[in-house]
């Protein structure tokens, strides 16, 4: 039954998704949308088959991902780490909360330019701005993920003598598993258009190099090329995100997991 209603909901998804496209190709070719500013999904196709062709799309796909995945991974250590710190330690919670609400509020994408200017228009810019973005998702739902752990529970497992290690194994990992999950599927699509946000800055290659180029020349099947290239890969990456989210979900935190095996 689990099954048939899976394959029912992917059937219904794909009819939509075939249905707003169709709808768009009419759309264009009878001109109630002006091809000129929204292109077709025939000619969209078409120009991605002339980047396979040419053997650009890969090329740039993969400078864009490269990007995207080693600022998503240092946020990602670097979140839950200084999430962990946070709440583990009331002093440094005190006092350097306020800087970091302080510096979460700030328009980090405005930094952009900034950044380039310091790290220059290489890969290393574009990590940082991907890493700007993505440390503070991941460090408050971090934060939250330990703060919300029940203290009772915490004060039992030390009284049946559970080490620090057993603790974080069995408390505190399977508490925060859940807000780690969900910061890390936000983190992805902000890695993506952090990466792209500095390849349209300043960049010789990437997605945003492409993109940018076709809206200077104001081509909008190139723009929109683009986009549908990077749609695609972010879903196909959503999927495998909450597909290891789903192996994951039993290791969560239960009243009874303290003095199981270990």
């Amino acid at each position: 039954m689990k099954r048939r209603f899976s394959w029912t909901v992917f059937l219904v998804q794909t009819g939509l998704v075939a249905l707003f496209l169709a709808g768009w190709e009419i759309a264009a070719r009878t001109k109630t949308l002006d091809p000129f500013y929204v292109s077709s999904p025939a000619r969209i196709a078409r120009h991605v088959g002339v980047w396979l062709d040419e053997g650009i799309l890969f090329k740039h796909l993969w400078i864009t991902l490269s990007e995207a995945a080693v600022g998503l991974i240092a946020g990602m250590l670097l979140g839950l780490a200084f999430g962990f710190l946070f709440a583990a330690s009331r002093k440094i919670d005190a006092v350097l909360q306020p800087f970091i609400g302080v510096m979460n509020a700030l328009p980090r994408i405005a930094f952009a330019p900034l950044i380039i200017l310091w790290f220059g228009f290489g890969f290393l810019s574009k990590v940082v701005i991907v890493v700007s973005l993505v440390f503070f998702v991941v460090f408050f739902n971090t934060y939250q993920g330990f703060k919300d752990v029940n203290p009772v529970l915490l004060k039992n497992a030390r009284v049946l003598g559970a080490s620090p290690y057993h603790v974080i194994r069995h408390i505190y990992l399977p508490a925060t598993m859940t807000w780690i999950f969900a910061s890390l599927r936000l983190s992805v699509g902000y890695a993506v258009i952090a990466a792209i946000i500095g390849e349209y800055i300043g960049a010789s290659a990437g997605i945003g190099f492409l993109i940018d180029n076709a809206q200077a020349m104001f081509d909008s099947t190139g723009v929109m090329a683009g986009l549908a290239v990077l749609t695609a890969t972010v879903a196909v990456i959503d999927y495998a995100v909450r597909s290891i989210e789903c192996h994951f979900a039993k290791w969560k935190l239960h009243p009874n997991s303290i003095g199981g095996k270990s």
